[in-house]
């Protein structure tokens, strides 16, 4: 696409905010846990005859759990991707006109954001692998996808995951080794398109996370290779945090790893239900997911 096309479709953002309470917006709601269990690992296998049943079956241990997600809005640079796993930062971002055209979003909002997280971690190197956006001005076959929020406590890695799909991204083994001598982080970008109401996300501040007794991993094999993610059981001590009325100018970053901390920080996190907006229209945001190389001695 011409740099004019570009220039046409990216503006200055300004209609797209209104000024967020501050009074503080603590939500009682529940959140899908997976059931108590004695196994720490979980496989499926989808190569084999009742792979699916049995990814259903689990999918099933889903239990609700009544929680309170607390608003940090007023004190949000009390949490730092450091200590807690998360960060909320305040950036103006360029607007973009339509969030269906895919070369704008790659050639305009994820340089960005990999900019900004570079600047925020020290990053030499930032790699997206992945985005996803959530928008209702996107073509009605989109909204049928699997891009409905996720409304279960999750981890998008285990710590072997995200080293796994590593290999994928950074394949020569020597390349690999060198980067590890530093420090590797995948880091999840989220933010709002509009302001957000229905579904918000919520993060489990990783200081109230007891890995070993709080996260299974669960691997799944395909023909083509396997992924491993984190499923989470319930403790009274998660520590669950959101930012009400979240504007588009406010970015969520959160880690899903980090070579750099013996427990890896895979931080689980939700959408969530808030009964005041359940009936209103659905959020729109975009989430950029990148692996992130933070050299040596930094």
């Amino acid at each position: 696409m011409a740099s004019t096309t570009l220039e046409k479709t990216v503006s200055a953002a300004a209609s797209l905010f209104h000024t967020p309470s501050v009074e503080k917006q603590d939500v009682k709601t529940e959140l899908n846990y997976w059931a108590p269990r004695k196994n720490r690992q979980e496989t499926v296998d989808f190569t084999q005859p009742g792979g699916e049943l049995r990814f259903q079956d689990l999918e099933a241990l889903q239990e609700k759990k009544n929680v309170l997600v607390r608003d940090i809005r007023g004190n949000m640079s009390d949490y730092t991707l450091e200590k807690n796993g998360f960060q909320y930062v305040v950036h103006e971002f360029s607007a973009v006109e339509d969030w269906s055209d895919e070369e704008i979003v790659k050639a305009v909002h994820i340089p960005e954001a990999e900019k900004l997280v570079q600047k925020m971690t020290g990053a030499a190197r930032c790699i997206t692998f992945t985005h996803r956006i959530r928008n209702l001005s996107t073509d009605p076959a989109k909204r049928a996808d699997n891009r409905a929020p996720a409304q279960s406590v999750h981890t998008d890695f285990s710590a072997a995951g995200a080293l796994h799909h590593l290999e994928s991204i950074i394949p020569d083994p020597a390349e690999r080794k060198s980067l590890l001598r530093g420090r590797v982080m995948a880091i999840n970008f989220w933010r709002p398109l509009k302001p957000i109401q229905k579904d918000p996300l919520t993060v489990c501040d990783w200081t109230s996370v007891n890995q070993g007794t709080d996260c299974i991993a669960f691997r799944m094999l395909f023909p083509y290779g396997w992924n491993e993610l984190g499923k989470v059981q319930f403790s009274e001590m998660h520590n669950w945090c959101y930012l009400a009325d979240q504007q588009p100018n406010e970015a969520l970053l959160f880690k899903q790893f980090d070579s750099g901390a013996d427990d890896g920080v895979t931080l689980p996190h939700s959408a969530f239900v808030d009964p005041r907006y359940a009936d209103c229209d659905p959020r729109e945001s975009i989430e950029i997911k990148m692996f992130v190389f933070v050299p040596e001695g930094n």
